[in-house]
This record gives structure tokens, C-alpha cells and sequence, in this order.
């Protein structure tokens, strides 16, 4: 599955306000892409309430893999914790999810597949 094109045809649907930088070559090995476009909704619907400007996303490929990074600037200093099924789905990809969070200023959350 190319990432790339799966970022914009989800950016296309949502009519989403984003600034994307996506890299090319960036795929993973799946028979069933469903489940990670229901984490990146996920991610996607978590951040848009905590920021009033876009929401940045960058695709990045590496030797080992690809990142997928999401971050909003925000205000909030108190977050919701991000559900754990967000991580069990994503070992489905090989994939781990880091979230940084400095209050009052901005949160990334990464995709890493491996």
C-alpha cells in the first residue's frame, strides 16, 4: 500500500485543513489497509479540536521503513490519553506510536513502520 497516496485520498475526504508534506516511496506490505485508516482517522479527529490551525503532516521514508508525523499546535495543557487500541492496531503494521505533548504549545503524534 503506497502511504502517500492513502494520506491524500484521506485529506480529499475529509476536507480536512492540513499542510502535507508527503514523500514518495513510501509503502508497507498489507492485504487489509482498513484498520490503519481508522487509526489515522482517529488520529486525525483527535487533533482537530485542539488546534485552530492546520494540523501538519509529514511522510518520511527511511532505509528501514517510513514515518508518518501529525502535529497541531495547541493551547491545552491537559490532553485525553490516546486509546491503547491505537497501538494494537498498529502492530498489525509493524508499526509503533510515540506521542509528544509540550503544554501550551504542541502535539506530535508518530507513525514509525518498521
Amino acid at each position: 500500500m503506497d502511504l502517500r497516496n492513502l494520506m491524500m485520498m484521506i485529506k480529499e475526504k475529509k476536507e480536512m485543513n492540513a499542510n502535507m508534506s508527503l514523500e514518495f516511496d513510501c509503502k508497507i506490505d498489507t492485504e487489509d489497509p482498513a484498520p490503519l485508516v481508522k487509526v489515522i482517522n482517529y488520529i486525525i479527529n483527535y487533533l482537530t479540536p485542539l488546534t485552530s490551525q492546520a494540523i501538519e503532516i509529514s511522510l518520511n521514508a527511511y532505509r528501514e521503513g517510513s514515518m508518518l508525523s501529525f502535529a497541531a499546535f495547541t493551547d491545552k495543557t491537559e490532553l485525553s490519553p490516546i486509546s491503547d487500541q491505537i497501538e494494537e492496531a498498529l502492530k498489525n503494521y509493524n508499526a509503533t506510536l510515540k506521542v509528544t505533548h509540550e503544554q501550551g504549545k504542541y502535539i506530535q503524534i508518530i507513525i514509525n513502520f518498521n
